[in-house]
Protein backbone atom coordinates (compact mmCIF):
# COMPACT_ATOMS: atom_id res chain seq x y z
CA UNK A 1 0.00 0.00 0.00
CA UNK A 2 1.10 3.53 -0.68
CA UNK A 3 0.29 6.36 1.70
CA UNK A 4 -0.01 9.79 0.15
CA UNK A 5 -0.04 13.07 2.02
CA UNK A 6 -1.99 15.81 0.33
CA UNK A 7 -1.89 19.39 1.47
CA UNK A 8 -4.17 21.25 -0.87
CA UNK A 9 -6.09 23.28 1.66
CA UNK A 10 -4.07 26.49 1.64
CA UNK A 11 -5.93 28.05 -1.27
CA UNK A 12 -9.26 26.29 -0.82
CA UNK A 13 -12.26 27.70 0.95
CA UNK A 14 -14.06 25.55 3.45
CA UNK A 15 -16.91 23.48 2.07
CA UNK A 16 -20.11 24.45 3.81
CA UNK A 17 -22.00 21.16 3.47
CA UNK A 18 -21.91 18.09 5.68
CA UNK A 19 -19.52 16.15 3.48
CA UNK A 20 -17.14 13.79 5.23
CA UNK A 21 -14.42 15.46 3.14
CA UNK A 22 -15.02 18.75 5.05
CA UNK A 23 -13.57 21.14 2.48
CA UNK A 24 -12.64 21.41 -1.17
CA UNK A 25 -9.19 19.84 -0.99
CA UNK A 26 -10.60 16.45 -1.98
CA UNK A 27 -12.39 17.96 -4.97
CA UNK A 28 -8.96 18.23 -6.59
CA UNK A 29 -8.50 14.49 -6.16
CA UNK A 30 -11.93 13.68 -7.67
CA UNK A 31 -11.41 16.10 -10.54
CA UNK A 32 -7.90 14.83 -11.25
CA UNK A 33 -9.11 11.24 -11.39
CA UNK A 34 -11.82 12.25 -13.86
CA UNK A 35 -9.29 14.13 -15.97
CA UNK A 36 -6.94 11.16 -16.07
CA UNK A 37 -9.55 8.41 -16.49
CA UNK A 38 -11.95 10.15 -18.88
CA UNK A 39 -14.76 7.94 -17.53
CA UNK A 40 -17.81 6.85 -19.51
CA UNK A 41 -19.65 5.67 -16.39
CA UNK A 42 -19.41 6.68 -12.74
CA UNK A 43 -21.38 5.09 -9.91
CA UNK A 44 -21.64 6.71 -6.50
CA UNK A 45 -23.14 5.33 -3.29
CA UNK A 46 -23.79 7.95 -0.62
CA UNK A 47 -24.90 11.36 -1.88
CA UNK A 48 -25.38 13.36 1.34
CA UNK A 49 -25.25 17.00 0.11
CA UNK A 50 -23.84 16.19 -3.34
CA UNK A 51 -20.25 17.33 -2.80
CA UNK A 52 -18.50 14.54 -4.72
CA UNK A 53 -21.41 14.30 -7.16
CA UNK A 54 -20.85 17.95 -8.10
CA UNK A 55 -17.15 17.22 -8.61
CA UNK A 56 -17.96 14.36 -10.97
CA UNK A 57 -20.53 16.41 -12.91
CA UNK A 58 -18.15 19.36 -13.23
CA UNK A 59 -15.19 17.20 -14.29
CA UNK A 60 -16.73 15.03 -16.99
CA UNK A 61 -18.29 15.74 -20.35
CA UNK A 62 -21.82 14.98 -21.53
CA UNK A 63 -20.86 11.48 -22.68
CA UNK A 64 -20.22 10.32 -19.10
CA UNK A 65 -23.22 8.72 -17.44
CA UNK A 66 -23.44 9.03 -13.67
CA UNK A 67 -25.58 6.90 -11.38
CA UNK A 68 -25.95 8.01 -7.77
CA UNK A 69 -27.56 5.94 -5.02
CA UNK A 70 -28.53 6.71 -1.46
CA UNK A 71 -30.77 5.35 1.27
CA UNK A 72 -32.08 8.86 1.96
CA UNK A 73 -34.45 8.84 4.95
CA UNK A 74 -33.94 5.11 5.51
CA UNK A 75 -30.42 5.82 6.77
CA UNK A 76 -30.81 6.72 10.46
CA UNK A 77 -27.70 8.89 10.79
CA UNK A 78 -26.23 11.66 8.64
CA UNK A 79 -28.41 11.20 5.55
CA UNK A 80 -29.21 12.85 2.26
CA UNK A 81 -32.63 14.46 1.97
CA UNK A 82 -34.47 13.38 -1.17
CA UNK A 83 -36.71 16.47 -1.17
CA UNK A 84 -33.58 18.59 -1.62
CA UNK A 85 -31.45 16.30 -3.81
CA UNK A 86 -33.98 15.34 -6.49
CA UNK A 87 -35.02 18.92 -7.40
CA UNK A 88 -31.43 20.14 -7.25
CA UNK A 89 -30.23 17.66 -9.89
CA UNK A 90 -33.31 17.34 -12.11
CA UNK A 91 -31.71 19.31 -14.96
CA UNK A 92 -28.82 16.87 -15.36
CA UNK A 93 -29.96 14.46 -18.07
CA UNK A 94 -26.88 12.22 -17.81
CA UNK A 95 -27.40 11.72 -14.08
CA UNK A 96 -29.77 9.25 -12.49
CA UNK A 97 -30.46 9.26 -8.75
CA UNK A 98 -32.09 6.27 -7.13
CA UNK A 99 -32.69 4.81 -3.71
CA UNK A 100 -30.61 1.70 -3.07
CA UNK A 101 -28.51 -0.02 -0.43
CA UNK A 102 -24.89 -0.58 -1.44
CA UNK A 103 -24.97 -4.06 0.14
CA UNK A 104 -27.85 -5.14 -2.11
CA UNK A 105 -26.71 -3.55 -5.35
CA UNK A 106 -23.86 -5.56 -6.85
CA UNK A 107 -26.22 -7.22 -9.34
CA UNK A 108 -27.16 -3.80 -10.77
CA UNK A 109 -23.89 -3.64 -12.71
CA UNK A 110 -22.37 -5.81 -15.40
CA UNK A 111 -18.76 -6.94 -15.12
CA UNK A 112 -16.29 -4.58 -16.79
CA UNK A 113 -18.88 -1.77 -17.06
CA UNK A 114 -17.98 0.97 -14.55
CA UNK A 115 -14.97 3.29 -14.78
CA UNK A 116 -15.27 4.84 -11.32
CA UNK A 117 -17.07 3.64 -8.20
CA UNK A 118 -17.19 6.10 -5.30
CA UNK A 119 -18.43 4.71 -1.98
CA UNK A 120 -19.08 6.96 1.04
CA UNK A 121 -21.75 5.29 3.21
CA UNK A 122 -20.39 5.40 6.76
CA UNK A 123 -17.63 3.08 5.54
CA UNK A 124 -16.02 0.53 7.84
CA UNK A 125 -14.17 -2.74 7.31
CA UNK A 126 -17.35 -4.57 6.30
CA UNK A 127 -18.12 -1.96 3.65
CA UNK A 128 -14.61 -2.24 2.24
CA UNK A 129 -14.72 -6.03 2.20
CA UNK A 130 -18.06 -6.05 0.39
CA UNK A 131 -17.07 -3.43 -2.16
CA UNK A 132 -13.71 -4.99 -2.98
CA UNK A 133 -15.31 -8.42 -3.42
CA UNK A 134 -18.33 -7.22 -5.39
CA UNK A 135 -17.39 -4.03 -7.24
CA UNK A 136 -13.80 -4.63 -8.37
CA UNK A 137 -15.07 -7.18 -10.96
CA UNK A 138 -17.52 -4.55 -12.24
CA UNK A 139 -14.69 -2.12 -13.05
CA UNK A 140 -13.33 -1.62 -16.54
CA UNK A 141 -9.71 -2.59 -17.14
CA UNK A 142 -8.38 0.77 -15.92
CA UNK A 143 -11.29 1.41 -13.54
CA UNK A 144 -10.92 2.61 -9.98
CA UNK A 145 -12.76 2.08 -6.71
CA UNK A 146 -12.69 5.23 -4.55
CA UNK A 147 -13.69 4.82 -0.92
CA UNK A 148 -13.92 7.29 1.93
CA UNK A 149 -11.62 6.31 4.80
CA UNK A 150 -8.51 4.19 5.08
CA UNK A 151 -6.27 6.10 7.48
CA UNK A 152 -5.41 5.10 11.03
CA UNK A 153 -7.13 8.26 12.28
CA UNK A 154 -10.31 7.45 10.37
CA UNK A 155 -10.40 3.94 11.90
CA UNK A 156 -10.34 5.59 15.33
CA UNK A 157 -13.30 7.98 14.99
CA UNK A 158 -15.81 7.88 17.83
CA UNK A 159 -18.63 6.04 16.03
CA UNK A 160 -16.30 3.31 14.74
CA UNK A 161 -15.22 2.59 18.33
CA UNK A 162 -18.65 3.11 19.93
CA UNK A 163 -20.35 0.64 17.58
CA UNK A 164 -17.36 -1.73 17.42
CA UNK A 165 -17.10 -1.45 13.63
CA UNK A 166 -14.44 -3.51 11.84
CA UNK A 167 -11.31 -1.54 10.98
CA UNK A 168 -10.78 -0.53 7.37
CA UNK A 169 -6.99 -0.86 7.52
CA UNK A 170 -7.17 -4.56 8.36
CA UNK A 171 -9.13 -5.17 5.17
CA UNK A 172 -6.70 -3.06 3.15
CA UNK A 173 -3.73 -5.06 4.45
CA UNK A 174 -5.52 -8.27 3.49
CA UNK A 175 -5.81 -7.10 -0.13
CA UNK A 176 -2.55 -5.14 -0.42
CA UNK A 177 -0.78 -7.88 -2.39
CA UNK A 178 -3.71 -8.40 -4.77
CA UNK A 179 -4.68 -4.82 -5.66
CA UNK A 180 -2.93 -1.51 -6.14
CA UNK A 181 -4.03 0.52 -3.10
CA UNK A 182 -3.28 4.20 -2.52
CA UNK A 183 -4.41 6.00 0.63
CA UNK A 184 -4.69 9.78 0.88
CA UNK A 185 -3.98 9.94 4.57
CA UNK A 186 -5.33 13.40 5.37
CA UNK A 187 -8.48 13.09 7.47
CA UNK A 188 -11.02 11.73 6.78
CA UNK A 189 -8.81 10.02 4.18
CA UNK A 190 -9.60 8.53 0.83
CA UNK A 191 -8.57 5.15 -0.59
CA UNK A 192 -8.08 4.35 -4.26
CA UNK A 193 -8.15 0.68 -5.26
CA UNK A 194 -7.31 -0.72 -8.70
CA UNK A 195 -6.35 -3.98 -10.28
CA UNK A 196 -2.57 -4.36 -10.52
Amino acid sequence: MTYIRIDLSSSDKEFEGRSSYRDEKFSKVFKSICFLKRPSKIVEFGILDGYSLDCFLDSTDDSCLIEAYDLFDDFPYNSSQSEIIFPRYKEHKRLSIKKADVFQSANLFEDNSVDIFHIDVANNGDTYEFCIQNFIPKLTKSGILIMEGGSLERDSVEWMIKYNKPKIREVLHKYSEIYDIKIFNEFPSLTLIQNK
